[in-house]
């Protein structure tokens, strides 16, 4: 891709709003790309980490107003938007802002009563990890992976070509989607399979778990693996994309009672057959 607002990387600054999995992973590339890369962290010891290991330069105080600035917010969906209003003078000064968070629709009220429609754009990278933290980031972590892009109403193009310079600077390849599509599809996609591992995995703990452990076989151990992911980021996600969420929940439950009813009737031709749809629908999915 040709660079355009990314050519010159001495011109630009990076602000991340947080040094977590995704944040320190776009940190650890911008700066082995030579950009100058600053960041916002609670975590104290995270944040001396990455200035003596140079993934950053500093924080707030080494903002250079001759510079432009772009700001990379990488927190979990409810603590960005509790914490909107508290950035929302960095985000007005900044050239360019976008988010990495997996729910939209709440968000894009935000920037509209703030203004922001031109310059704040929002994308979500799929490529997360059910490790989480700063511990586990990896500077290659977007490479080969899909940046989702939900462009809305107001915004400028500019700040779509900045978008789509960012996540390639990273390696990242990117995708168009409508934010409600975008919170629909992601429901079915990637909320409920966590839904149902953590629902899984809540059962196995009400047995004897001493008597199933050792009798853990891959299909768990891969099927639930999600199952280790962040609480927190979990809850803010299912809690905010819920509407849909729910839908999905509600439809699932009806696909398990499809086959609930087939076993109770003992009719193996008709169960048989209803598996084999599913298998032909899920080999599909992998061309």
């Amino acid at each position: 891709m040709k660079k355009t607002f990314l050519k010159n990387n001495k011109n630009i600054q990076f602000l991340i709003i947080g040094l977590g999995l995704i944040g320190g992973s776009i940190a650890k590339r911008l700066s082995k790309n030579s950009f100058e890369v600053l960041a916002i962290e609670k975590n104290k010891s995270h944040l001396n980490y990455a200035k003596k290991s140079k993934i950053i330069i500093g924080s707030l105080e080494k903002i250079d107003t001759t510079k432009k600035l772009f700001v990379i917010i990488a927190l979990p969906p409810k603590v960005l938007l509790n914490n909107f209003d508290k950035y929302l003078d960095l985000f007005h000064k900044a050239d360019f802002v976008t988010d990495c968070t997996s729910v939209k629709g709440s968000l894009l009220n935000k920037i509209k009563k703030n203004k922001l429609e031109s310059k704040f754009i929002l994308s979500h990278p799929i490529a997360g990890s059910e490790k989480s933290g700063f511990l586990n980031s990896n500077e290659d972590l977007f490479k080969d992976k899909i940046s989702i892009i939900a462009k809305h109403k107001g915004l400028a193009t500019s700040t779509l070509l900045k978008c789509k310079e960012f996540w390639f600077e990273l390696g990242s390849k990117t995708h168009n989607l409508d934010p409600k599509l975008h919170d629909k599809i992601f429901s079915l996609t990637s909320h409920l399979p966590h839904v149902v591992a953590f629902s899984l995995i809540s059962l196995l703990s009400k047995r004897k778990t001493s008597e199933y452990k050792k009798f853990i076989g891959g299909g768990l151990k891969d099927f639930t693996r999600i199952a280790e992911s962040d609480p927190k980021m979990w809850e803010n996600i299912f809690s905010l994309n819920k509407y849909n969420l729910l839908k999905d929940i509600s439809d699932i439950e009806k696909e398990i009672k499809k086959i609930k009813t087939f076993i109770l009737q003992g009719d193996g031709s008709k169960l048989e057959g209803h598996l084999k749809k599913i298998k032909k629908t899920k080999e599909s999915l992998n061309r």
